[in-house]
């Protein structure tokens, strides 16, 4: 099977964007492809759980499930003052270990503002 690499950036005033995503990662993976969403930008808001209203559905169910992970940019994090709240199924990363997962996956979609 393929894998999918999804970046997200988009904010939270662009949750279409955070919802297609999610679809689009859900669906994948259902097909028994690899997926990875890397969140940077505002769009790590989407990783804070029990933030009422921001992003879609379901992205605190991630933890074990082998073939959807997710990462966000921890400098991100870090300069919104959203240390410690962030899902713990989700992986820190910097710009090099973000930018290695464009090489392991077969497909990349960017999705910003």
């Amino acid at each position: 099977m393929g894998s999918l690499f999804i970046v997200l950036k988009a904010a939270p005033e662009q949750e279409e964007h955070a919802h297609f995503a999610w679809n689009l990662a859900q669906a994948a993976e259902a097909q028994g492809h690899k997926v990875t969403i890397h969140m940077f930008g505002d769009g790590i808001f989407y990783l804070v759980p029990h933030m009422e209203g921001v992003g879609p559905e379901g992205l605190a169910e991630t933890e074990g499930r082998e073939n959807l992970n997710l990462m966000y940019c921890n400098h991100n994090v870090i300069q919104r003052g959203l240390e410690n709240k962030v899902l713990e199924s989700a992986r820190k990363a910097s710009t090099p270990d973000a930018s290695m997962e464009f090489l392991n996956h077969d497909r990349t979609l960017i999705f910003t503002r």
